[in-house]
């Protein structure tokens, strides 16, 4: 994961065909995000969300989620830090062996707004002009976000985009989009799905301080795993099944930094910076 919100969508983000190019056209800077809001409804999988996502200037990341899953609320908050080794989560209870989803559908949906706006607005948000009404139709290209091998989704042709991106004050540029799209099969019905919030280059939360208490929180340590697929191997990052306990984030960051160990007088072989 390593913090790349900077390059291409925020934490985990699979990287995009603008971030890889040599120079990268302006629509790439719709990846630059540092604070993004996004409310969602998806009426096919009685489903709504309104998730805020933030992006620390040393690449530590968090996503506040209020959900609303077959009638029944889901509040909490997730964050990824040090470079994606840590998992933390507060007032949600992950499924064993699938931690990590609590923050991939979050992200999977930020790649899909990130997608839309750079679709609908190629010229960046810099030189957006300040009121743009979106009409997209594709027959072709479906839309298939991705986080690693696991973590994936496709929003399948033809799929058509409708809503309004509008500038507003403090350097947000709102949005309304409307995405209707196929199903993974002729049988499946089409999905609608509304997404609105805004977007901003600049983070609403620049840093996670140190004396941030998690006593309350659950912490999952994060490695790297080798997973083999068509003859090709890759690593994933895998959380570990048994959340741990820290007083503090700054406690958690000594920890990571002494590859986890318990003893104070370890040396320390990285640097998680606050």
């Amino acid at each position: 994961m390593n913090g790349v919100w900077l390059i291409v969508a925020w934490c985990l983000l699979a990287v995009s065909a603008h971030a890889q190019s040599t120079k990268p056209s302006p629509a790439a800077e719709w990846y630059r995000a540092g604070h993004v809001t996004l409310r969602l409804k998806d009426t096919m999988r009685d489903f709504s969300a309104a998730w805020q996502f933030d992006r620390a200037d040393n690449g530590d990341n968090r996503v506040i989620r209020e959900e609303r899953r077959d009638g029944k609320a889901v509040n909490g908050t997730v964050m990824s830090i040090c470079d994606d080794q840590a998992l933390l989560m507060t007032g949600l209870t992950p499924e064993r062996r699938h931690e990590m989803r609590e923050l991939d559908e979050p992200v999977l949906h930020l790649q899909l707004v990130l997608r839309l706006l750079a679709r609908a607005v190629p010229e960046g948000p810099a030189a957006f002009g300040g009121d743009k009404l979106v009409e997209i139709n594709e027959p072709v290209t479906a839309i298939r976000v991705r986080k690693g091998q696991d973590a994936r989704r496709d929003f399948n042709v033809p799929w058509q985009a409708r809503g309004r991106i509008k500038r507003e004050g403090g350097g947000e540029i709102a949005y309304e989009i409307v995405l209707n799209h196929a199903g993974n099969t002729p049988q499946e019905p089409r999905t609608e799905l509304q997404l609105a919030g805004v977007w901003r280059e600049a983070s609403r939360a620049r840093s996670f301080d140190n004396a941030m208490e998690i006593a309350d929180w659950q912490v999952f340590r994060v490695n790297p795993v080798p997973v083999t697929t068509g003859g090709n191997t890759v690593f994933e990052q895998m959380a570990s099944t048994k959340p741990l306990r820290y007083a503090t984030l700054g406690h958690l960051r000594r920890h990571i930094e002494r590859a986890w160990s318990p003893n104070p007088k370890v040396a320390a072989l990285t640097e998680c910076r606050p």
